[in-house]
């Protein structure tokens, strides 16, 4: 009889564990189903951006955040000066900045201050071209801090105690002060002569720029010539980079994304993100490889996520094409694994 009974209690006990590992096994197999079925929908490819608006400058914002400003390629400033705020993992949006009529360019942002700097300096009439700074959390206009006239500011920088800015037109890189909290403390700009930078007389020049934090040296693309410099903001000095490996000059270089010592240049019209592995003191560096993706349209500036890089397409083509109505071309950001 206690045979019996122990027997009947092991084949249950038995038939617990089974059910319980059953359960366990099928609770797993659910939760994995409900993650992989999650990931289907989060981290977006391609995250679209608002019909008509003709994007250009991408910037990194808090977290997952990033934003989008507008330009006016097709001459059409219906939307210009738009900022789009939108989220990498879920591809969510909305408009953080309404259109102002004012072309924006290349956008900084500074987690000190939630600052957001949107460099003003494309369209037509070419007056009143600087920085405008918004909060990034609200979009409210904190100010907007003027250069002057018949300049093409491109791209801009937030560094501990600086904002740079690059002209495209001229060697002249301009510098906004800033306190020690990272606050601008006056709407003062500093002009910084790159000597040794060389110009392309016929088009677009100093374009996307990176560097340390520290900001004391920077590196500038020229677009027109595809040469890269490393620039002391101190003295101006501006050095090419010694650039070994299969391709050495990056033609249609715009904008740029530095994690460590690595360099990513978005080349425009060519349609590839070049990646340089830089020396430490950034006096020379390599060419490893182009990143590429068949969903790119002209897509001009970048930014970085965990193993992940984000171009902002602008469908320059569609845009400036004969009979083209501006207002129906969309945009879109375009993820390509590093």
């Amino acid at each position: 009889m206690k045979n019996s009974i122990t027997n009947h209690l092991h084949r249950s006990t038995v038939l617990l564990a089974a059910a319980i590992i059953l359960t366990a096994t099928l609770s797993t197999t659910v939760l994995t189903h409900e993650i992989d079925q999650t990931s289907r929908v989060i981290w977006p490819d391609l995250i679209p951006i608002p019909v008509g608006f003709e994007a250009e400058g991408i910037e990194l914002g808090k977290d997952q955040d990033f934003f989008v400003g507008t330009l006016a390629f097709s001459g059409n400033h219906t939307n210009a000066g738009a900022i789009y705020k939108g989220n990498l993992l879920t591809g969510e949006g909305q408009v953080l900045v309404p259109p102002t009529g004012k072309p924006i360019a290349g956008l900084s942002y500074d987690a000190r201050t939630d600052y957001l700097y949107a460099a003003t300096g494309f369209g037509n009439p070419n007056r009143e071209r600087g920085v405008n700074v918004y909060t990034g959390t609200s979009g409210r206009l904190l100010g907007e801090i003027i250069f002057g006239d018949e300049m093409v500011i491109n791209d801009v920088l937030v560094t501990d105690t600086a904002v740079y800015c690059t002209d495209s037109i001229s060697t002249t890189l301009y510098k906004i002060p800033l306190e020690d909290d990272g606050k601008v403390f006056s709407s003062t700009v500093e002009k910084i002569e790159m000597t040794g930078f060389e110009m392309d007389p016929g088009g677009y020049n100093a374009n996307g720029l990176v560097g340390d934090f520290d900001g004391k040296e920077l590196l500038i693309i020229n677009i027109g010539t595809g040469v890269l410099y490393l620039v002391d903001t101190e003295s101006g000095a501006a050095s090419p980079i010694d650039i070994q490996g299969e391709e050495q000059l990056f033609g249609g270089g715009d904008g740029l994304y530095m994690d460590g010592r690595t360099l990513y240049i978005m080349r425009n019209f060519p349609q590839k993100i070049a990646v340089v592995d830089l020396s430490d003191d950034l006096t020379q560096g390599t060419f490893i490889k182009n990143l590429v993706s068949d969903d790119f349209a002209i897509p001009t500036t970048i930014i970085g996520f965990g193993d992940c890089i984000y171009a902002i397409n602008t469908h320059y083509l569609e845009l400036t094409a004969e009979g083209a109505d501006p207002t129906l071309v969309e945009s879109e950001v375009v993820k390509v694994y590093k």
